[in-house]
């Protein structure tokens, strides 16, 4: 389909940038900060990533640290339907791997180490998924919500730049999902999420044993995604 993003101020498709000599410098309309940016509305509107994500990593948050739910898929259809979450954004690299480790939390998964996982963890995953801009999947080459599980499997396993298994293992993560991402379809924020949960539970029975209990129900947002692949979609075709 190829069609673009649209602005969240007036709806008008979005352009983007392909190098820094056609940056625009663009003020947010929220913040009223000057950044140089690769997307922007035509009609010179821009909210930057910060302001765009806000509220929605505040709702992560806060239902992460309230739920009891088990079920991965479950938590981030649940925090993905409120009415304050984008259809698209980056709050969705922090929803990842908040989702992964809340499922995980709440099932009393232990660590590898032995530790019980706390809220503490699930913020830590939080914060590292946010940190990642919007739109790197297109100009970055590695989808948010795909590195988001990469930093479920660190979180969880403690990974850090000199551990050699654990640092192995996040990354493993993360190219697993990227693949799988990587479906020749039109970018979905959503898709992206689900798909990541699907290969991070897989990767976690795989090399840890661990079996989550879920039921990855059909997609719940495609009436409302006008950019929507429908049956060209695996999630769209998953029966209820």
């Amino acid at each position: 389909m190829n069609q673009k993003d649209i602005c969240i101020i007036c709806g008008e498709q979005l352009e983007y940038a392909h190098s820094q000599k056609e940056y625009t410098e663009l003020r947010c309309e929220f913040c009223q900060n000057t950044f140089s940016t690769h997307t922007y509305c035509p009609n010179g509107h821009f909210v930057c990533d910060t302001c765009h994500s806000e509220k929605p990593i505040k709702i992560i948050e806060e239902f992460c640290r309230a739920t009891k739910i088990k079920d991965p898929f479950a938590i981030a259809d649940k925090i993905m339907k409120h009415p304050n979450f984008n259809m698209y954004g980056p709050e969705h690299h922090a929803l990842s791997p908040a989702s992964i480790l809340t499922a995980l939390k709440n099932n009393d998964i232990k660590k590898p180490n032995g530790e019980s996982l706390t809220f503490s963890d699930i913020e830590e995953g939080i914060h590292r998924g946010a940190k990642i801009p919007g739109g790197y999947c297109g100009f970055y080459g590695s989808c948010g919500a795909g590195i988001g599980a990469g930093i479920a499997i660190s979180v969880f396993t403690g990974a850090n730049p000199s551990k050699d298994i654990p640092r192995s293992l996040a990354n493993k993560m993360t190219s697993r999902a990227l693949i799988k991402i990587a479906d020749d379809l039109e970018h979905c924020c959503k898709r992206s999420v689900r798909i990541s949960i699907c290969e991070a539970l897989d990767f976690l029975n795989e090399n840890f044993g661990i079996k989550l209990q879920y039921s990855p129900n059909k997609c719940l947002f495609s009436s409302s995604n006008k950019k929507c692949e429908a049956s060209n979609c695996p999630i769209f075709l998953i029966e209820d």
